[in-house]
């Protein structure tokens, strides 16, 4: 099974984080793509100023985010693995919220695909918050509750210091 099919497979729950490769190189890797496609899918909200310093600041949330709770737990040497599945979820998610975000942003969209499309948004960011729970869940063996604190956590620690850095969020 390839690492994309394992992700796949991730974003219905039938795999888990220990399921990827155990590879530095995947995860700078899927890191890279996870740059390339954040900025594909920004540049219809952020500014070009924006851009690049908004999708680097998604990398370095999940990666800290991420290794601070697993040393926290005494689960350091599941970080790899689980970044990985962290940020190749993200990149996939990037993808699928990508035709959404181009419906968003185009000005002459009328108002009821609009209303759609948001509630769409809505429903995938619902499912990327369930994602990673299930992502954290399995790489701290813990009860779904609390993985999908963390994934909430996660998700409004992003949130706010996007608006905190970039209040403007759109670009002109």
């Amino acid at each position: 099974m390839s690492v994309l099919q394992k992700l796949l497979a991730l974003l219905f729950l039938k795999s888990a984080p220990q399921d990827l490769p155990f590879s530095r190189q995947m995860a700078v890797r899927l890191a890279i793509f996870y740059v390339v496609s954040g900025v594909i899918v920004l540049q219809t909200t952020l500014g070009p100023d924006d851009v690049y310093a908004g999708i680097f600041l998604g990398v370095f949330v999940q990666y800290a985010f991420t290794y601070a709770v697993l040393a926290a737990l005494d689960k350091i040497a599941r970080f790899l693995q689980t970044f990985s599945a962290l940020i190749g979820v993200s990149l996939l998610f990037n993808l699928l919220s990508w035709p959404v975000f181009l419906v968003l942003s185009d000005e002459a969209t009328q108002d009821v695909l609009k209303s759609s499309m948001s509630l769409l948004f809505l429903l995938l960011i619902s499912w990327e918050v369930l994602v990673k729970a299930h992502i954290f869940k399995h790489a701290l063996e813990m009860k779904m509750f609390g993985a999908l604190a963390l994934s909430f956590s996660l998700f409004f620690i992003s949130i706010t210091l996007s608006q905190l850095l970039f209040p403007a969020g759109a670009a002109s």
